[in-house]
């Protein structure tokens, strides 16, 4: 386990909070969005979090220009070319505001290998960043909590709140690693990353099919079986040994279909339901947000962590084995 150089943490830093600040300020507005009228207390603490998420990810996005990886601002992780769109499309629907102006700001940042002389502002910024979402952390686990007893009704499902939970958590260990330096073995880290995101990408499936109009059967089948395939994905994972530490190329190739699969899959759907061609009870924004996991997702997968001399030293891509024609590890 080797360590970041100062200039490693500052675009590792803001290459995540550029990705999931942008999530957390979704997360929050979904929580918003589901509560009844009775609960106009949580819906008030679910905006405040929305709010104090765009906050911050403005701040990243001030930080970010010349110092974030060329391959995250091109991947679709970070906006996608329907999120303007998307947000103007369900503030109609929801009448809660979004700041497209900082959206398009994003489209324009330049990529850049990272100012060392930042480290001390951004891993102050960490931990703001690492309070504010373990306290989105308390509020989901309180929803979920009084759902499970039945003693709060929103819209979202269990599984949802457990889900996006998940996803929070996630977010905080990963910069309490940025925050030690910890450089993980790029193997080492696919494979964590890999069973994390397997399954989100298998809850997503059932969300779509579940959220789908029942009228639309074909896509809810297709749907379902993306649930079926990413489990499997993720069983597989499971089952190699810790101290193999590497993805058999078998594996990473099905992977890499899959996730391919299912960002196009879900790139359509975001194109239909902002059309109107789709029967669902499926917030644009919401089709948007799991498109960018599902970009991200694949920016991971093709990504070696350690550029060669053909690459840009800020561009995070893969060396390509001519033989498999699959990324090796």
């Amino acid at each position: 386990m080797s360590k970041l150089t100062p200039a490693q943490f500052v675009q590792k830093s803001l290459d995540l909070h550029l990705f999931f600040l942008r999530i957390m300020k979704e997360h929050s507005f979904f929580l918003e969005a589901a509560f009844v009228a009775k609960n106009a207390d949580l819906i008030e603490r679910a905006d405040q979090f929305r709010v104090d998420f765009e906050g911050l990810l403005k701040v990243a996005v001030d930080l970010a220009d010349r110092n974030v990886s060329r391959c995250v601002l091109q991947s679709g992780e970070v906006v996608t070319d329907k999120t303007i769109e998307a947000e103007k499309r369900t503030e109609f629907l929801s009448g809660i505001p979004f700041n497209t102006r900082l959206t398009k700001r994003e489209t324009m940042l330049r990529p850049g290998s990272g100012d060392p002389d930042l480290e001390e502002v951004v891993e102050r910024f960490n931990n703001r960043v690492i309070r504010e979402t373990r306290a989105l952390v308390e509020l989901k686990t309180e929803v979920l909590e009084g759902m499970l007893e039945c003693c709060l009704f929103t819209w979202n499902f269990p599984l949802l709140i457990e889900h996006i939970r998940r996803e929070a958590l996630f977010y905080i260990a990963h910069l309490q690693r940025l925050q030690k330096r910890i450089a993980l073995d790029p193997a080492e880290e696919i494979i964590e990353e890999k069973r994390f995101w397997d399954r989100i990408m298998a809850e997503h499936s059932l969300f779509i099919a579940h959220l789908l109009d029942p009228t639309e059967k074909e896509l809810i089948m297709t749907a379902d079986e993306f649930a079926r395939l990413f489990f499997k994905l993720e069983r597989r994972v499971q089952r190699i040994e810790k101290k193999d530490c590497r993805i058999p190329p078998k594996l990473m190739k099905d992977e890499i279909e899959a996730v391919r699969d299912i960002r196009n899959f879900k790139d359509t759907a975001d194109e239909l339901i902002l059309a109107c061609k789709i029967r669902s009870i499926i917030i644009p924004l919401l089709a948007d947000h799991v498109l960018r996991e599902a970009n991200h997702f694949l920016a991971l997968l093709t990504d070696c962590r350690k550029p060669d001399h053909h690459h840009d030293s800020s561009c995070r891509r893969v060396t390509v084995c001519k033989k498999c024609e699959i990324d090796c590890w």
